[in-house]
C-alpha cells in the first residue's frame, strides 16, 4: 500500500510541477518547449527517487502549504495580469464562448491550486535543511561559549543601524523618478522587463493591482531583507552564528553604499531590489549538501534574482569565487574545489537559461536590452561597458573612499597570505586572481548586452564587492588597520546616506516651489478658462537647488543620484507638472516642439518667461 501511495503522491508532484511551469511560462513557442523538456525531466526525477510515501507527506506539510499558496498566489496574479491582453486566450475563449476574463481567471485559479503542492515540498525541502544546519550549529557554538553577538541580536542591529542610515531618505518622502507615475496611474511596470517576482509580490504587498503608495513600508522591508542578507553573509562565510562589533560594521556597505540608495529612494521597486541580494545569497547556504540539492538552490536563486531586478546577476558568481579562494587557501583538495566551481557555473548558468528560454519576454526598448551583443563584439563589448562602469566608480567615489577601498584589497591579500597553507607567492597570486575574477563578474551580465543602463541603481554590485572584501579582512583578531578602515568607510558611507537623504528633501522643496509658480501664474491666463484644451509644453530647466550648487563639489555621486524632475526632454521631468495639480484643459501634444514657433512673450519673471499663442504656452524655466 505504502508503494501505491507513493506512486500517487509523485503523480500529484509531477501534475504540480507542471501547472506551476504553465504559470510561469512566458508562452513564446522556445518557452513551451523548455516546460516540456523540463516537465519530462521532472518526471524522470520522480520516477527513479527512493523517497517514501512518508518523507513525501513530511514536505507537504500545512505550514509549508500555506506559504507555497501564497506563493503561488501571487505568481496567479501575474498570470492573470500577463494573460488577460492576450490574442491566443481572446480566441480560445471565443470559441467556448465564455468572457476571455472569467476563462483567465478560472485558469489562475486552477494553476495556483494545482502547483502549490510542488512549491511547497520545495520550500519544506530547502527549509528544512539550512534550519537544521544553523541549529546544529549554533549548538555547538553555545557549549563553547563565544563572548559575541549572536545572529538574531545581530539582524536587530544591523538592521537599526540601516534603518537610521536612511532615515533622512524617508523624512524626504520624494516620489523618486518612476514613483512619480505609479502614484499617479497605479500601475506595475516590471512586467516589462520580465520582474515578474516583483510583480507578484507587489499585489500582495499593496493588496491589488493598483499600487498606492504605502511608503515607508517597503522600504523598510527592504532593509529588513538587506539585514538578513548581511547576516547570512557573514554565518556562510564564518560557519558560526555570532560575531563581533567590526563584522557587523562591514556589513554597513552592503546597505549603505552609494548606489544602493538610489535603490531604496524608490517607493515602490525598493525591497524587490533587496530581494535579489537575497536570492544570490541563499544558494550559497547548500554548498555542503549534495550535488543535485545546491544546483538546484542555485537554480532558483537565480530565477529569483532575475525575476526582481537582473543587475544582481553578478553577486552569486562573486560569493562562489570567494567560497572558492576560501577553500583552496585553506589547503582543500584542488578537485573538491574544481567540483565546487563547476557545480556553480552549472547551476549559475542553468538558472539564467532558464529563466531567458522559460520565463523572459525578450525587449529591445527602454534604457536596457535582453539580447546579448553579437557574438563578434561580445568580449569587446563587455570589456568596453565594463571600463564604463569603473570610470564611473572613479568619478563617483570621494578620492579617501578609494583609497579606504585600497587598503582592503591590499587587505586581503595580506590576509589570505597570513592565513594560507599554501606557497605565500602563489597565494598573493590566486588572492589577485579572485580580485579580478569578482571585478569582471560584478555587474552581471549587464556589460554584455546590447543596451544596458548605467544609472547608480545597477551598480550596487559594487557595495557587494566591497563588502565580501571587508567581511573577509576582518575576521579573527589582528588585522587592525584593516578594521580601522572598514569601520572609516562604513561610517562614510552611513554619513554620505545622511546627506544624500537631507539633499533630497532640499531638492524636493526646490522642485515644489518651482512647479507652484508656474501653475499659479498659468492659472491667471484667461486662455485656461475656455473650453478648448490647451498645449502647454516645458522648456528648459530649474537645476538644482541653489544650496545643493553651494555644496562642495567632491560629492560627484549626489549629481548622479539627485533628479532634477522639472526640465524639458524627460518624461519625469514633465508628469508633475502635468498630473498632480489637476491643470484644467492643459495637454501635452509631443508631436509638436513650441520652441520652434515664433511665439511672443506674455510674462517676463525671475524663474521663467512665458510665451504663447492662440491656444500655445511654452514655459521657459530659468
Amino acid at each position: 500500500m505504502d508503494k501505491n501511495e507513493t506512486w500517487g503522491i509523485k503523480l500529484i508532484l509531477q501534475i504540480s510541477c507542471m501547472a506551476f511551469l504553465a504559470l510561469v511560462t512566458s508562452g513564446r513557442k522556445v518557452s513551451l518547449f523548455g516546460c516540456a523538456i523540463i516537465a519530462i525531466a521532472s518526471g524522470i526525477f520522480l520516477l527513479k527517487s527512493h523517497i517514501t510515501a512518508r518523507e513525501l507527506k513530511h514536505l507537504l506539510s500545512t505550514k509549508y502549504g500555506v506559504m507555497g499558496f501564497f506563493l503561488c498566489g501571487t505568481i496567479g496574479c501575474c498570470f492573470f495580469g500577463r494573460w488577460i491582453v492576450s490574442d491566443q486566450m481572446i480566441l480560445i475563449a471565443n470559441f467556448l464562448g465564455i468572457d476571455a476574463i472569467i476563462l483567465i481567471l478560472i485558469c489562475a485559479v486552477c494553476g495556483v491550486l494545482a502547483a502549490t503542492p510542488i512549491v511547497a515540498a520545495c520550500l519544506s525541502f530547502y527549509a528544512e535543511i539550512a534550519i537544521k544546519e544553523y541549529r546544529e550549529v549554533r549548538q555547538n557554538e553555545d557549549k563553547i561559549k563565544l563572548k559575541k553577538v549572536s545572529a538574531k541580536r545581530a539582524f536587530a542591529i544591523v538592521t537599526f543601524v540601516y534603518i537610521l542610515g536612511i532615515s533622512a531618505i524617508l523624512r524626504a518622502n520624494i516620489n523618486y523618478i518612476d514613483d512619480m507615475g505609479r502614484i499617479a496611474e497605479g500601475y506595475k511596470g516590471w512586467e516589462d522587463y520580465s520582474r515578474f517576482l516583483s510583480v507578484s509580490l507587489s499585489s500582495f504587498l499593496h493588496m491589488g493591482n493598483y499600487l498606492t503608495d504605502i511608503s515607508p513600508l517597503p522600504q523598510l522591508l527592504a532593509v529588513v531583507i538587506l539585514a538578513a542578507s548581511g547576516i547570512l553573509l557573514l554565518y556562510v562565510f564564518y560557519n558560526r552564528t555570532h560575531f563581533d562589533g567590526y563584522e557587523l560594521i562591514a556589513l554597513v556597505p552592503l546597505g549603505l553604499n552609494p548606489y544602493f540608495l538610489q535603490c531604496i529612494s524608490y517607493k515602490f521597486d525598493s525591497p524587490y531590489m533587496a530581494l535579489s541580494i537575497l536570492g544570490s545569497v541563499i544558494p550559497i547556504l547548500y554548498t555542503k549538501k549534495r550535488t543535485i540539492v545546491y544546483i538546484g538552490a542555485s537554480i532558483i536563486g537565480m530565477i529569483i534574482v532575475c525575476t526582481t531586478y537582473q543587475a544582481a546577476s553578478g553577486i552569486y558568481p562573486m560569493l562562489v569565487a570567494l567560497q572558492a579562494f576560501k577553500m583552496w587557501n585553506e589547503q582543500q583538495s584542488l578537485k573538491e574545489t574544481g567540483q565546487f566551481c563547476l557545480k556553480s557555473v552549472i547551476g549559475w548558468g542553468t538558472g539564467l537559461m532558464l529563466y531567458n528560454l522559460i520565463i523572459m519576454i525578450p525587449r529591445d526598448g527602454g534604457y536596457a536590452s535582453s539580447h546579448l551583443a553579437s557574438m563578434g563584439q561580445l568580449i569587446s563589448s563587455a570589456l568596453n561597458n565594463l571600463a564604463k562602469y569603473y570610470n564611473y566608480v572613479k568619478e563617483d567615489f570621494k578620492t579617501y573612499w578609494l583609497v579606504l577601498v585600497f587598503i582592503l584589497v591590499l587587505g586581503f591579500i595580506w590576509t589570505a597570505v597570513k592565513r594560507s597553507k599554501r606557497n605565500g607567492l602563489i597565494t598573493i597570486i590566486m588572492a589577485v586572481t579572485y580580485l579580478a575574477l569578482s571585478g569582471l563578474v560584478c555587474f552581471g551580465v549587464y556589460p554584455a548586452l546590447e543596451k544596458q543602463s548605467m544609472s547608480p541603481r545597477a551598480m550596487y554590485c559594487v557595495g557587494v564587492m566591497i563588502t565580501l572584501i571587508g567581511i573577509y579582512v576582518v575576521e579573527r583578531k589582528g588585522n587592525l588597520i584593516c578594521k580601522i578602515s572598514s569601520f572609516v568607510l562604513s561610517w562614510a558611507f552611513f554619513v554620505f546616506a545622511l546627506t544624500y537623504g537631507n539633499a533630497l528633501h532640499i531638492q524636493k522643496e526646490y522642485t515644489d516651489f518651482r512647479i507652484q509658480m508656474a501653475v499659479e501664474e498659468l492659472n491667471e491666463m484667461d486662455v485656461f478658462l475656455k473650453e478648448q484644451p490647451v498645449v502647454v509644453q516645458i522648456s528648459g530647466t530649474i537645476g538644482q537647488s541653489p544650496i545643493l550648487k553651494n555644496m562642495p563639489q567632491n560629492y560627484a555621486m549626489l549629481n548622479r543620484l539627485i533628479q532634477v524632475t522639472f526640465r524639458q526632454n524627460w518624461y519625469w521631468g514633465t508628469i508633475e507638472f502635468y498630473t498632480y495639480y489637476g491643470l484644467k484643459n492643459v495637454i501635452n501634444d509631443s508631436k509638436i516642439d513650441l520652441r520652434t514657433y515664433d511665439l511672443p512673450v506674455i510674462e517676463e519673471k525671475m524663474y521663467y518667461t512665458i510665451k504663447g499663442r492662440d491656444n500655445y504656452v511654452l514655459v521657459e524655466l530659468k
